[in-house]
């Protein structure tokens, strides 16, 4: 996946990000207290992405180099809809947040999504998650679907993804 919003720290993971991005979503794990249940290996991640099972894009502090966040996204299908896409695990590491990566990653994802003309893009966050909640309600075009689990599942219709990608080309 390729991603042309204007010029940013912001690209396609590849291969050799998957070290990095192993790292972050072990972080989030533990943050969530989900580590026990994260079993796949730093090679099975690496298998996975190299199978196409997730996509995903990777955001570089411009001034060292280092990964600052990530998102994994993911194509899907609509059985009315046609393709669709989803967003997974948003993270960006704690030294890095306040600085736009999270809308940037987000923005990735939707170039991506608008360049393979998907039908919509959709993700979930936890009901607590403030700032998660303010940043997706504070762009046009996102709807939330439902309530479950203290998740709340979010969708941003293709109408909704072209005007969020424009607002990264003025």
């Amino acid at each position: 996946m390729m991603c042309n919003i204007l010029a940013m720290p912001v690209r396609a993971a590849t291969i050799e990000d998957m070290s990095d991005l192993y790292e972050m979503v072990s972080e989030l794990a533990r943050f969530h207290k989900y580590e026990p249940e994260q079993i796949l290996s730093r090679e099975e991640y690496a298998k996975d992405f190299e199978d196409g099972c997730f996509n995903a894009f990777i955001a570089i502090d411009e001034e060292t180099g280092k990964a600052a966040g990530m998102v994994i996204c993911q194509d899907s299908f609509d059985c009315w809809k046609g393709k669709t896409m989803s967003m997974h695990q948003l993270y960006i590491r704690p030294s890095y947040r306040k600085k736009s990566y999270g809308k940037l990653l987000w923005a990735a994802v939707a170039q991506a999504a608008k360049q393979r003309g998907v039908a919509h893009l959709t993700w979930k966050t936890g009901g607590k998650n403030i700032v998660a909640l303010a940043l997706y309600s504070s762009v046009e075009g996102v709807s939330e679907v439902k309530n479950d689990k203290g998740l709340i599942d979010f969708k941003m219709s293709r109408e909704g993804i072209d005007k969020f990608v424009a607002t990264f080309h003025r």
